[in-house]
């Protein structure tokens, strides 16, 4: 399954200039659908395509907690781990921005970098909008989301594999 392609590689640019302006590991900019749209930053040792899956559903049930508590939808979410955190905000209405870091003193600059970067990764999905509908036909969303079902089956069962034999 491949991912998404850029077409002219701004959005990766984009991407990296805010990896290097927050000092973060890895940024990606996913679809609701789970799709990686593009990425910066070290993400060869990060599963992307397992990221943006998760973070996608994730961030469904998210959305239905913040109806229960009488909000559309939260704008931005963040995961504070031990050593490694992550800042999701929406992009438009059908894209996400993932931050992955591991300073959470920078979570200012993270948050303050994510903000900027926001409209200009707007601009650029909707610059053309005929040549990323053309590239979103060539994927068919029932095989990607029953590829990302089975990935994160695999994720799971590994896990529990793993905490059996422990």
């Amino acid at each position: 399954m491949s991912e998404l392609p850029v077409t002219d590689g701004t959005i990766n640019e984009t991407l990296s200039e805010l990896v290097e302006k927050t000092e973060a590991l890895t940024a990606l900019l996913i679809s609701r659908h789970g799709i990686c749209l593009g990425q910066a930053g070290g993400g060869a040792k990060l599963n992307a395509t397992a990221l943006a899956a998760l973070v996608a559903g994730m961030f469904s049930a998210t959305k239905e907690v913040a109806n229960i508590v009488g909000e559309e939808q939260f704008s931005i979410l963040l995961q504070q781990g031990e050593k490694r955190h992550i800042h999701i905000s929406l992009i438009g209405e059908k894209s996400m921005m993932v931050i992955v870091f591991e300073d959470y003193s920078r979570i200012g600059r993270v948050r303050f970098a994510a903000k900027k970067m926001g409209p200009k990764l707007i601009r650029l999905l909707t610059k053309d909008k005929k040549d990323q509908k053309d590239a979103i036909q060539d994927i068919s969303i029932p095989d990607f989301k029953e590829y990302a079902l089975n990935l994160i089956d695999r994720i799971f069962v590994i896990g529990e594999d793993d905490d059996a034999t422990s």
